[in-house]
């Protein structure tokens, strides 16, 4: 496959692998969708990816397995079918690829600590994301095999962390946040490069994560360049034709 088949089948196998370790985690193959939720009421981690275009007539299907579950959900495209589920565009959720050969050396300021597996994650991740539930969220990928959290103590401070996930030889890179006390030192990258070692280290070749505005020339000065991204539709509801 190429990069980006990669990054669509790992993205699928990224969430397979984090519902293992959830309470109320679920995933299935629907032929041609592949439907997840953490057991959380957040829309944007449970979902259902379109893995090919037959998927779409799987829609319905998963309208039933969500509601049984009584989840919030959406639809994820990967823009380059081009196929329009028949319910709203709400945003494009974009993708970034980097090879992982040559990366760059991780020179740190002595001030500067790395920690891997502390729960100051969640901290990072409700500050910097305004998120109520990160708590419920990062904490099992703290002991999910698949998984590996990095922070990043700024003078005894935890104040940076990111979020690896290793899936089908790729390093998926996710929760990059800073404290808004200390941005713009380079906590960002370090956590980020990090991760990225650290996914080389365990035998991955290829690297994604989905950028914000805000760390996008962070993860462009690393080696990123743009992809495709998924579109990401709202869920059909009831009204949906079942032949659609």
């Amino acid at each position: 496959m190429d990069a980006l088949a990669r990054q669509r089948s790992a993205t699928v196998a990224v969430w397979r692998a984090d519902v293992l370790t959830r309470p109320g985690g679920s995933w299935a193959d629907l032929g041609g969708l592949a439907v997840h939720t953490t057991g959380l009421p957040v829309p944007y981690w449970n979902g259902a990816h379109v893995t090919d275009p037959s998927g779409l007539r799987a829609l319905p299907e998963a309208r039933r397995w969500f509601e049984e579950r009584g989840m919030p959900w959406g639809v994820l495209v990967p823009a380059e079918l081009e196929l329009d589920p028949g319910t709203p565009h709400v945003t494009d959720q974009r993708v970034m690829l980097r090879d992982l050969s040559r990366l760059p050396a991780m020179p740190l300021r002595p001030e500067v600590e790395l920690w891997w597996g502390s729960e100051d994650a969640v901290g990072i991740q409700a500050e910097a994301f305004e998120e109520e539930r990160a708590a419920e969220f990062v904490l099992p990928k703290l002991v999910n095999d698949a998984c590996a959290v990095v922070v990043a103590h700024d003078e005894g401070v935890a104040a940076a962390t990111a979020t690896l996930v290793t899936v089908e030889g790729v390093a998926a890179i996710y929760g990059v946040a800073t404290v808004a006390s200390h941005r713009r030192k380079g906590l960002g990258r370090a956590v980020t490069l990090a991760a990225l070692h650290e996914g080389e280290r365990r035998g991955c070749d290829l690297a994604f994560l989905n950028p914000s505005d805000l760390g996008y020339g962070v993860y462009a000065e690393l080696g990123f360049v743009d992809a495709p991204p998924w579109r990401v539709y709202s869920a059909p509801m009831a009204a949906v034709r079942e032949e659609a």
